[in-house]
């Protein structure tokens, strides 16, 4: 199977709740593959919604640093709380103490009852 053409569309957020739906099709020069196309398509959307998207772009990677960092310390703590909760029961000073709660997945996860996928061309001229 050879693929000639790429159909990419973004639905990118710019803010208070609101969406752009950005789409590009494409036709497959020699040697290039999906994965590569679709990323600088993905990049030109981003371009064309303009500065609102990379500002909510780059504050959303400078969050997900601070998650990562948080996560991290948190396990540190973790590690420490448990190694002193297992001296005090090996010594007998608290034989109950606990091990540190864990702070993940205290939401019930989203279910989906229903889901749907539609697909329309636009074609210019009508």
């Amino acid at each position: 199977m050879k693929i000639k053409l790429v159909h990419a569309h973004f639905l990118i957020s710019i803010g208070d709740y609101s969406n752009e739906r950005i789409g590009f099709t494409v036709e497959l020069e020699e040697g290039e593959t999906i994965e590569s196309v679709v990323t600088a398509l993905r990049s030109e959307a981003r371009k064309a919604v303009g500065p609102k998207a990379d500002e909510l772009y780059e504050a959303r990677s400078i969050l997900q640093k601070q998650c990562y960092a948080l996560e991290k310390k948190i396990n540190e703590v973790r590690s420490e709380w448990d190694a002193t909760a297992e001296f005090l029961r090996t010594q007998g000073i608290k034989p109950d103490a606990p091990p540190m709660p864990q702070f993940s997945n205290l939401l019930a996860a989203v279910k989906v009852d229903e889901e749907s996928v539609a697909q329309a061309e636009i074609v210019d001229g009508f």
